[in-house]
């Protein structure tokens, strides 16, 4: 009969039983949502970063060629000066009063009655000095 005291009959078995295999059930699913969370937020992370990683070389190269956009706009103004230039040369190039003086001087000719003289440059004096 001692025997029999002890023993606690246990009352609605298959409810415990339920109630456990529940809260394993429970632990699982939470265990799963924190792996796709923590495997979603690795994956936002990681697209995060090449996207601020694309911004930034894009706009290193965008720097870049807005440097050389501007070096190519000197030159560029530089050659329209020079084609001005050229062009106003060439329409004084027509003129035969102006060929002539320009004859006379770079090359040493002379009208009738004209004495040419040499003088040195000062450049010339400084370095014979």
């Amino acid at each position: 009969m001692s025997t029999e005291r002890n023993r606690v009959p246990i009352l609605n078995e298959t409810y415990k039983s339920h109630q456990e295999q529940h809260s394993i059930y429970i632990k699982r699913r939470k265990k799963l949502l924190i792996r796709r969370l923590t495997l979603f937020f690795i994956f936002v992370s990681i697209v995060f970063f090449i996207l601020i990683k694309t911004l930034y070389t894009q706009a290193s190269v965008l720097n870049e060629k807005q440097d050389q956009l501007k070096e190519v706009q000197t030159k560029y103004n530089k050659i329209k000066e020079d084609q001005e230039i050229l062009k106003e040369n060439i329409t004084k190039l027509q003129d035969d009063e102006y060929l002539g003086k320009y004859a006379r001087q770079e090359y040493y000719l002379s009208d009738e009655g004209e004495i040419i003289f040499s003088i040195p440059d000062k450049e010339v004096e400084d370095s014979v000095d």
